[in-house]
Order: structure tokens, then C-alpha cells, then sequence
């Protein structure tokens, strides 16, 4: 009798146990989830500040670039029609160079998320050695 009273004791330490172990996994999901959430939202604050300042800054650069080119055109208003090819070549140069940047730049592999995997990383090396280490 007490056989079977020790096996029921057995199973509810099995049944506490495992739904320790279920706790455990759905608190390390839920601190893994709320991470790559924090990562995310920082990074659509940094995109939309980052794309703020940039038309900002290529407004303002604009505005300046053609202010240029008509003073000069003024000041050489004899040559006004080469002032204003030499200006638009180097216009479009300029711009082929930021496309060729860009391109160089969106062909590297984004750093997103790089917390959050290292993360899942360890607790997958942690379960493995738990799961590995002898008895």
C-alpha cells in the first residue's frame, strides 16, 4: 500500500514538475516576445526620425543648390546655358553615386533583431545542456 501511495506521490511530483518546466518555457517565450517588441518599436522611432531629418536636410539642400546654380547664372548670364549644363551634370552624377551608396548600403544584412536572437541563442545552448548533462 504504501508502493502505491509513494507512485501517486511519484506522479504528482512528475505533474508539478512539468508544469513547472510549461511556466518556465511560457515566461522565457513571453520575456523573448516583450524584447523583440521593445527592439522594434525602437527601431521604427529611429527609422522615422532618421527619414525626418533626411527629407529635411534634402529640402534645405535643394533649396540651397538651385539658389546657387541661379547666382551663378546671373553672374555669368553671357554663359548662362553652360553654367547650367556643367550644374546639371554634375546634378546627375551626384545623383548616380547616391543610388550606387544606396544600393551598397540595402545589400548589407540589417542588424535587426540581433539582441533578441542572441537571446534565443543562449536559451537554446542552456536547454541543450540541460537536456545533454547525465543523470
Amino acid at each position: 500500500m504504501t508502493q502505491f501511495a509513494g507512485g501517486e506521490e511519484g506522479r504528482e511530483g512528475l505533474f508539478t514538475s512539468l508544469k513547472n518546466l510549461v511556466a518556465t518555457l511560457l515566461a522565457i517565450g513571453k520575456t523573448r516576445a516583450e524584447l523583440l517588441v521593445t527592439e522594434l518599436e525602437e527601431e521604427k522611432f529611429r527609422l522615422m526620425s532618421l527619414w525626418a531629418k533626411a527629407i529635411g536636410a534634402a529640402f534645405l539642400l535643394a533649396l540651397g543648390v538651385v539658389m546657387f546654380v541661379c547666382c551663378i547664372a546671373l553672374a555669368f548670364w553671357e554663359q548662362r546655358v553652360v553654367v547650367f549644363g556643367i550644374f546639371a551634370v554634375l546634378f546627375v552624377g551626384s545623383g548616380f553615386l547616391l543610388v550606387r551608396s544606396l544600393q551598397r548600403q540595402a545589400s548589407q544584412p540589417s542588424k535587426m533583431f540581433k539582441a533578441s536572437l542572441s537571446e534565443l541563442e543562449a536559451d537554446m545552448a542552456q536547454l541543450r545542456r540541460y537536456r545533454d548533462r547525465p543523470e
